[in-house]
């Protein structure tokens, strides 16, 4: 299965190639212009979509826009989104301007305001920056509208230069609509579902999920709060959240059967002898994509063995009724929108703070016979493993080939937010994600994923923003990698880390682009990356660029190999390490006010960087990193230990608190070189 998929992604990324070479974005380029007609066989002739050709890490000399492209399962009846690469020359790009047909359709820059939720929030701060400290970011994604259903449609796009002129075009791309879809309703008197907000509806909504078989069905979930316990989704469907529709996770244990949970890594086979080695099976999240077999084989998780072409859009909520609220219960945020406060706890206070959280830690703590299915299971669990392994996520999808995730909320989660797990071909566009101060509340997880796309979203997190993963120690080290993932035009605030790796590294993180983001109070690090001396693997193949940081919580940019890491279970390895990672334009204000964490304490400091020898014998260093065109303002000095053969080049701040020397670096941190820094490395 695996060879199959690696093909499949080979085959994409070959048609990307060809057309490069003959100097087009796609190979459409090469027919006759497409027009707005009914299409006999839709999709037949569409241009390839996405592929991890878009995760460009190296530096390009055009001065065109570049493999502009529709993610996997993005276009509808009526509408479709359109992402693409900036040139490779693109200093004094403002805007993009996408051409349908041939006519002017619109700007990235416009379009963003009607249909991103991040952009609010990237205006408002924006507004804030008045003496225009801050790195540009800039919309490069376009969503269609007011499309005729079976019709094909050429685009084609240009950057719009400060002047008012035009960049050339990208090559044009075809797309096609897909028919009208049959749709199914879960309050139609075959399903009976009620929105009452009482009344527990997950056999009638189940019920629905499971008649909905004709390719590209959609199970409409209309205006209400439904009650429900654990979903599960198939092949070739769309969960539709309407505007004011609610999933309320229900606050019983028993509405989420532990027998159909999942594990979060496979379990070897033959089954580790090692005493050490732990693998749980956890309950399942309110909505799943999970194999019969709960993933404990490696063959039965491969992207598309679980199912395909999953999608969940609209404007609904999914609630997991995982935590009580603050006694504030909300605030009202930088620009103006009101949030939800959530409670901060620990397996300490559960039992006061949560609700799904308490009742399924309470359930296992009480029941410790009924947790089945642990592999090496020992005579007694700890409250930290109860907490840490049986609560259930928001949203675990696994085993899927094109998933696409689009408008909806994501809201007070038990555990994490949304899990894609051994996965390809995914989209998470336009969503909010509403966790904080929830415990280990993470917006998006990517584990063993490839081809990802994060774009348009709002994060307001308990946890990391996008985290990824990549397997524990000896055994993760065996396990899919996490890679080619493309994150773009978001809006980051609280949260522990804006973009994180780890601390599960084992099998590697890597070919990473984050770009164009904007990071506002950001606890623990905009980019951050944490492992251990025996994980295995790490991160490497970064290019995070073009990216404002203001108000930051603590440091600017984390990497550890010191992580705390929680009671897991996994046989120790050799050291995990982070490498080749390169930061461009970017730009760091810690505002100097009491509200941001960095002005209120010293030991913040703005690269935090805890590798090599210091930290024990076996511990590696990190290496070939470079920071470009980084300015700092408003800081406190750095702290880095184990860096070696690493660049620092046009880095300047302006301000370091107390007026201390910014440049601190430890006996082990050698090769380094600095080229026009302010102020000089003494």
């Amino acid at each position: 299965m695996q060879k199959t998929h690696k093909r499949e992604r080979l085959r994409r990324v070959g048609v990307a190639t060809l057309a490069t070479a003959l100097g087009l974005a796609s190979l459409s380029a090469l027919g006759s212009p497409a027009s707005a007609v009914p299409a006999n066989k839709p999709g037949s002739m569409d241009t390839p979509g996405c592929s991890s050709a878009s995760v460009q890490l190296t530096a390009t000399t055009g001065s065109a826009p570049q493999n502009l492209c529709v993610p996997a399962e993005a276009t509808e009846h009526n509408k479709t989104l359109l992402v693409w690469n900036k040139p490779g020359v693109y200093d004094d790009v403002v805007d993009y301007r996408v051409y349908m047909n041939g006519q002017p359709l619109g700007t990235a820059e416009e379009n963003a305001k009607t249909h991103s939720p991040a952009q609010d929030y990237i205006d408002a701060f924006r507004a804030a920056d008045r003496d225009g400290f801050h790195a540009k970011t800039v919309a490069h994604n376009f969503t269609v509208t007011g499309l005729a259903p079976r019709t094909t449609y050429q685009f084609s796009v240009t950057g719009i230069r400060k002047d008012g002129t035009e960049t050339p075009s990208s090559g044009p791309i075809t797309v096609t609509t897909t028919p009208e879809r049959h749709r199914v309703n879960i309050t139609h008197p075959a399903y009976k579902a009620v929105g009452d907000g009482q009344t527990l509806n997950t056999k009638a909504i189940q019920k629905a999920i499971d008649t909905c078989r004709t390719p590209g069905c959609t199970v409409v979930v209309p205006a209400g709060t439904f009650k429900t316990g654990a979903l599960f989704l198939h092949s070739d469907m769309t969960l539709e959240l309407a505007e004011g529709a609610r999933l309320l996770g229900s606050d019983r244990p028993e509405d989420y059967p532990l027998e159909k949970g999942y594990y979060l890594y496979p379990v070897p086979d033959p089954a580790p002898e090692e005493t050490e080695y732990r693998n749980f099976r956890r309950p399942p999240s309110l909505i799943n994509v999970l194999p019969a077999d709960n993933g404990r084989s490696a063959e039965g998780r491969e992207p598309g063995a679980v199912a395909k072409n999953v999608r969940i859009t609209g404007k609904g909520v999914v609630d997991g009724n995982g935590w009580k609220r603050t006694a504030e219960g909300s605030i009202t945020d930088e620009a103006g929108n009101v949030l939800p406060q959530y409670v901060a706890s620990s397996a300490g206070k559960v039992l006061d703070d949560g609700l799904l959280a308490a009742a399924q830690f309470r359930n296992a703590k009480e029941h410790p016979d009924f947790l089945t299915g642990v592999v090496n299971k020992p005579e007694t669990l700890e409250d930290s493993v109860l907490y840490g392994q049986y609560r259930s996520s928001l949203m675990t999808f696994m085993g899927v080939e094109d998933l696409y995730l689009e408008g909806l909320t994501a809201d007070n989660p038990a555990f994490h937010g949304v899990m894609i797990l051994d996965s390809e071909n995914t989209t998470v566009n336009g969503m909010r994600h509403t966790t904080y101060n929830t415990n280990n509340g993470d917006g998006l997880e990517f584990g063993g994923t490839s081809n990802g796309m994060v774009l348009n979203n709002f994060f307001d997190t308990g946890d990391d923003q996008v985290n990824f993963a990549a397997g524990q120690g000896k055994y993760g080290a065996e396990g899919r990698p996490s890679e080619d993932v493309w994150i773009f035009n978001n809006y980051m605030r609280m949260g522990h880390g804006g973009v994180a790796v780890g601390s599960n590294t084992a099998a590697w993180v890597q070919r990473v682009l984050a770009e164009d983001n904007v990071m506002y109070k950001v606890e623990t690090g905009g980019l951050r990356m944490k492992s251990t001396s025996d994980m295995a693997g790490g991160g490497r193949d970064f290019l995070f660029r073009d990216t404002a940081m203001a108000c930051m919580g603590s440091s600017a940019f984390i990497m550890t190999l010191s992580y705390n890491q929680s009671p897991s279970g996994y046989v120790a390895a050799d050291s995990a390490t982070f490498k080749n990672v390169k930061v461009k334009n970017v730009s760091v204000d810690g505002n100097n006010s009491p509200t941001c964490g960095m002005a209120v304490s010293d030991s913040k400091p703005v690269i935090d960087i805890h590798a090599g020898p210091a930290l024990g014998e076996g511990t590696a260093t990190l290496s070939g990193f470079t920071f470009q065109d980084v300015v700092f303002r408003n800081v406190n000095p750095t702290n880095i230990k184990g860096l070696t053969d690493s660049a620092f080049h046009g880095v300047t701040f302006l301000s370091v608190r107390n007026n201390a020397n910014p440049w601190r670096f430890d006996g082990y941190s050698t090769g380094n070189t600095f080229t026009d820094v302010s102020p000089p490395v003494k």
